[in-house]
């Protein structure tokens, strides 16, 4: 993988340095980026080929960076988590990166996975606004309601909703495990990025006005459904029976 470049964005040193040794190895070009730039005008004048992004890189939250930079870069994403839980890889898969792995970092397979994302977007020429063109996958479909994680957009039925922040992540959480349990807890702890503070009581307000929002009065408790003493659960109803 020669004449290629890669952008290592970790604030974890010990794991970057093994993935910069591993790029070496198999022969990129490795640039540095500063939080005194904007990241995605950076991304395109130094032509990177691929981007590593940890949970957290600049100081900020991994997932908005996956997102800022799948909207305005044509570069490969490649995010490198914390958990191996399918809601987070599902999270990081719909904010806009190509692949997700965990730690430990293992040097051939993080190679096969650069490997295969290259193949897919270094044949992809970006369109009028510099970014790589949206596939459909990006958007996922709950019913009638449309979620695109890139572009933080919801419609239902066609009609665009406007959420909060809040409001927003908590439903691409809720929309990554549809007809499942999740704690309050859980909401809390798989809700990425945002910059806002959210606690039980905050879940209860925001399932509140998602409800309220998206669906009709006699018909959000049933497409957001309380289950007492365990959570909450989004029906899908084209989906797997309810658990």
């Amino acid at each position: 993988m020669t004449g290629l470049t890669a952008l290592i964005l970790d604030d974890d040193r010990t794991r970057a340095d093994i993935i910069a040794a591993c790029l070496e190895g198999e022969g990129f070009t490795l640039v540095q980026c500063h939080d005194d730039v904007t990241l995605p005008d950076f991304v395109k004048r130094a032509a990177v080929d691929i981007c590593l992004v940890g949970p957290r890189a600049l100081g900020r939250d991994g997932y908005d960076i996956v997102r800022e930079l799948r909207l305005a870069s044509p570069a490969g994403i490649l995010m490198l988590g914390k958990s191996g839980d399918e809601i987070d890889t599902v999270l990081a898969l719909e904010m806009g990166a190509d692949d997700y792995m965990t730690s430990p970092v293992r040097p051939r397979e993080l190679c096969a996975r650069i490997r295969t994302i290259l193949r897919r977007t270094v044949v992809t020429p970006p369109d009028a606004t510099g970014a790589r063109p949206l596939p459909g996958s990006f958007l996922r479909r709950v019913d009638d309601v449309e979620i695109c994680g890139v572009l933080r957009m919801v419609s239902v039925g066609g009609r665009v909703v406007d959420l909060t922040p809040s409001e927003f992540d908590v439903l691409m959480v809720l929309a990554a495990n549809t007809n499942a349990v999740l704690s309050r807890e859980g909401i809390i702890a798989s809700v990425k990025g945002g910059g806002f503070a959210i606690n039980d009581r905050s879940v209860d307000g925001v399932i509140s006005r998602l409800r309220r929002k998206l669906f009709d009065a006699e018909d959000g408790a049933k497409r957001i459904r309380t289950i007492h003493g365990r959570g909450y659960m989004l029906i899908e109803r084209s989906g797997t029976p309810p658990r």
